[in-house]
């Protein structure tokens, strides 16, 4: 049974944050963000919320190796490919979107028995910019 939240100030403000940003965020980032529109916004609601949104699957989850879970809007039905590149600041805790044409890997000829069934690929590093 899929839960519903009511249109309220919170969850706009907690939408409008996923929505300015066009990068994964995590519960505390969400809150820093919306909160500037509805200050007294707790953590728990925001919580609440990303719950709900996950279950009317308005939002998927982006799982990092060590990382806490982050979350990003699904745009439509095909939603952003899984072999997204992804760029996490070690300076900041910020996780990116990579453009794929914008990597140059060089991939060794695999055997003609192997067949790759997904990827990824995740860059460390520093942002230079306060994105």
């Amino acid at each position: 049974m899929s839960k519903s939240l009511r249109a309220t100030r919170q969850r706009h403000a907690i939408k409008k944050a996923f929505e300015q940003t066009g990068r994964p965020l995590g519960p505390k980032e969400v809150l820093d963000l919306a909160s500037q529109e509805v200050p007294n916004l707790g953590i728990a609601t925001v919580y609440r919320n990303i719950k709900t949104m996950l279950e009317q699957e308005e939002l998927e989850t982006i799982d990092l190796p060590g990382q806490p879970s982050r979350y990003f809007p699904k745009q439509d039905k095909t939603s952003r490919n899984r072999s997204t590149p992804l760029f996490l600041c070690q300076k900041t805790n910020r996780v990116y979107f990579v453009d794929p044409s914008e990597i140059e890997l060089q991939i060794a000829r695999l055997p003609s028995n192997f067949v790759v069934d997904h990827s990824e690929v995740i860059l460390y590093g520093e942002c230079t910019s306060n994105n």
